[in-house]
């Protein structure tokens, strides 16, 4: 295969598990899970050295959205350089390269960073810091009754747009929901249909030992703390950790969610894999 820019192809697959492994520290089940589950949809775009991948970026489809105003966008995630590799501009020219791409077909671009230090890093390419996540902690209250179901993920996505219509916000392919479903099953998660104060709400959490992490809900933060209590006991956990909109919670640690390029709208609600 031929050396410098070019898209990966399924026989690159080994080598993408390599760089996401080292640089990202993901065991090696749920990287083979996540290009088993998406290989076919996303594209990755990669820099090779004597025909192997040694850095990589995946482009996710997505839309911005703020009423009646419409941008294709692409998310960016999971990129990274092999650390023998590192310092020689690779992963600059693989960003370029999509830069290019976005200027000429009239995509915007957003990515959140695997760390905030790197967020100055991605400045230099014309990125700007955009939304953040409040992260609400909830301990426990009462257990008040809580009806629960399963949900579909186009009935999630549905209900998903609905409640962030008034605020811009992404919106997702349901393919790419139906993936986030599987991703939250696989770390040992689920996705619920719940009724609160006569409402339909959504919510996708993940307990990780004694903490439910709520990666999205529609429930307000003074739902979240009614509800803590009969939540913890259906996940079997002590507490939450819930990543709540800035525009609708006040409250809890900021978090810079994303970095935007070439985008129409600002503090863009995201979410979902995003965390």
């Amino acid at each position: 295969m031929s050396d410098g820019l070019r898209f990966a192809e399924k026989s690159d697959i080994p080598a993408l598990c390599d760089i996401w492994e080292v640089c990202f520290n993901d065991i090696e089940d749920y990287v083979r899970f996540f290009y088993r589950e998406n290989f076919d949809f996303v594209t990755t775009s990669v820099y090779a050295v004597d025909g192997r991948p040694a850095s990589m970026l995946h482009w996710f489809d997505a839309c911005f959205v703020d009423g009646d105003k419409r941008r294709k966008a692409k998310y960016l995630y999971a990129g990274g350089t092999l650390p023998e590799y590192r310092k020689n501009g690779y992963y600059g020219a693989v960003i370029r390269y999509v830069l290019d791409y976005a200027d000429k077909n009239g995509y915007a671009l957003f990515g959140k960073p695997a760390n905030q230090p790197l967020i100055p890093y991605y400045r230099t390419f014309g990125f700007i810091s955009d939304a953040c996540f409040k992260l609400l902690r909830v301990s426990p209250g009462g257990r008040i009754p809580l009806k629960t179901g399963p949900i579909s993920p186009e009935e999630y996505n549905r209900m998903r747009n609905n409640a962030f219509r008034s605020h811009p916000h992404v919106e997702w392919p349901d393919r790419y929901v139906r993936y986030c479903f599987a991703e939250n099953e696989f770390l040992g998660g689920r996705t619920l249909a719940l009724e609160m104060d006569g409402e339909d709400h959504f919510l996708m959490g993940d307990p990780q030992g004694k903490v439910l992490r709520i990666a999205e809900t529609d429930l307000s933060a003074e739902q979240l703390r009614r509800a803590g209590g009969a939540l913890c006991e259906l996940f079997g956990t002590a507490s939450i950790e819930a990543y709540m909109p800035d525009f609708s919670c006040g409250e809890g640690e900021e978090i810079v969610s994303s970095v935007i390029y070439n985008a129409p709208l600002c503090n863009t609600y995201v979410n979902l894999l995003l965390i």
